[in-house]
This record gives C-alpha cells, structure tokens and sequence, in this order.
C-alpha cells in the first residue's frame, strides 16, 4: 500500500508541482488543461453508477417501479465496465414519458465486449441545445482518448430521437455515426420547444459521417400519435433513411417499446455482419 502511495505521488503530484516551476505562462497553462484532461475523461471512462447487465425487468407492478437508468443524473454517463477491445460506443437517449424500463432488453442485445455502452439523461422539457453541447464535448473527451473507436452508435427513442436530431445537426467528428431515431415525433420539434425559443433542431444537412434511420411505427400504436392529425414521425429530412415497421408482429401490436427491440436486433444484426466481412490484414513483410 505504502509503494502505491509513492508511485502516486511521483506519477501525479510531482508533474503539477513541476508545472508551478515552469517560467513560461502559456506551458503553465496548457499542461494543466492536459491534466485536466486526462483526469475528467478518465473519470468518465471508470465510473459506473449503474451496471447495464444487472438491470432486470420486473415481472409485476411495473407501473410502480422505475428502472436505475432514471435515477442517474443529467448528462452522459457509462453504465457498464469499461471494455480493453472496445472499437465503439453506444449511446441512448431516453423518452420523455418513460420508466426506463424498455432499455434493458435493447441495450443488453447491442452490447458486446467491443462496445462501451452510455446513457443520456436529459430533462424532455427544456432545450436541448445545452445539455447536447455538454454530451458532444465529454463524447469529442472520450473519442480522443480512445483512437481504437471507430464508430459511435446513437439510438434515441421518442423524445430521444428529437434530442439526437439536434445532436447530429452539430456533429463535427470524422468518425462514422449511426444516428437511429424511433417513433420519434420528430415533426413536432417547433411545436414542444415553441416557448422556450430554442432555434432549429433538424439537421439541414447530413454530413457524409453520418448514416441517420427513422424508424416509424404504425401511428395508431401511440398513445399520443393516434390523437394528433397528422403523424408526427413524418418529416423530410434529406439523407436519412426511413423504415416504416409493421403494425403488428406475430399477432401482437407493435408499440413504441416493442420498436426499440425490434431495431436494437437489426442494429447489432448489422454490426456483427460488418465485423464478420472485414479482410484480414497482411502482416507478411
């Protein structure tokens, strides 16, 4: 124990006394953004204050419980261990009228042992401008700590989808996004942030990096959908891919919850599919 204390000091405090020696200001500063840095994202890549694999659904009065997704604070947060293989992340926006509980099943289907897993909890009622500059500057942290990613996977449900709508409008990355939206009135974005002013959130344009899928549901499987007009998923936003599913799937109803399943299985479908159709490297001189 004592040897780990020494190692510790040596490795951390030492480096920041040095940095107070330095004569030049702007080193002065520029090391310490870098220690700051380093000690945020590490903080985001170890701790873990739900464990996706020990989600459970409960089996009764389900409508009392709520699931420790939506206990965790605003913001982006990890809620698995971190991976050694990891070459993406995975990334989902919760609803507005959820419990949470439709997450476990779709989240614990997409994961694997290359894909580090995350959860944005955001407050439905408000913009989303902040909380996404938030997310998108611990995301751009965590992508350039880790140079083995690849691809980031966003899938956002409901109200979720609206929030990755805004967060793909001000993607700047060169890394591949998936942006998966599903059942998500994506239409009404004026309307539910009328108040508060918040500006456009589609994107107007969808940069080559990004591959964005609209899954729409039957809108009479919605609750709130089948009073409106006009269905709210309907938009046209050039680039994206739209996949209307069936109103039902084996003699069932196919709701919003459902869909999430639904899509979790294709998206991991894919991604498995893509690994397995990667050539081998020459390693031959």
């Amino acid at each position: 124990m004592k040897n780990n204390l020494v190692i510790g000091f040596q490795f951390l405090v030492v480096p920041i006394v040095k940095v107070f020696r330095m004569k030049e200001n702007w080193l002065r500063v520029k090391t310490l953004l870098v220690f700051a840095l380093l000690f945020s994202t590490g903080q985001l890549f170890s701790d873990t204050l739900v464990n996706l694999h020990d989600l459970v659904v409960p089996t009764e009065k389900l409508e009392d419980s709520h699931s420790e997704l939506m206990e965790l604070p605003l913001g982006l947060h990890r809620i698995e261990p971190p991976s050694a293989t990891v070459n993406r992340l995975l990334i989902a926006i919760h609803d507005a009228n959820t419990d949470g509980f439709e997450w476990t099943l779709p989240l614990q289907t997409m994961d694997d042992e290359a894909t580090d897993t995350f959860f944005i909890r955001w407050d439905p009622s408000e913009c989303p401008n902040p909380s996404d500059e938030e997310a998108r500057q611990d995301l751009s942290s965590l992508l350039k700590s880790n140079e083995s990613i690849k691809q980031v996977t966003i899938v956002g449900h409901g109200m979720g989808g609206v929030y990755l709508s805004q967060f793909a409008r001000n993607w700047k990355s060169l890394i591949r996004l998936d942006g998966h939206v599903v059942a998500a009135p994506l239409k009404g974005t004026v309307g539910v942030f009328i108040e508060n002013e918040c500006g456009d959130i589609l994107p107007k344009r969808l940069p080559p990096t990004i591959r964005f899928f609209q899954w729409r549901i039957d809108p009479l499987q919605h609750s709130l959908f089948k009073e409106m007009s006009e269905d709210p998923q309907v938009v046209d936003l050039d680039g994206s891919l739209v996949i209307s599913l069936p109103e039902a799937m084996d003699d069932n109803p196919l709701d919003s919850a459902k869909a999430l399943e639904i899509v979790a299985s294709r998206i991991q479908a894919e991604y498995l599919e893509a690994i397995e159709h990667i050539e081998p490297v020459d390693t031959q001189p």
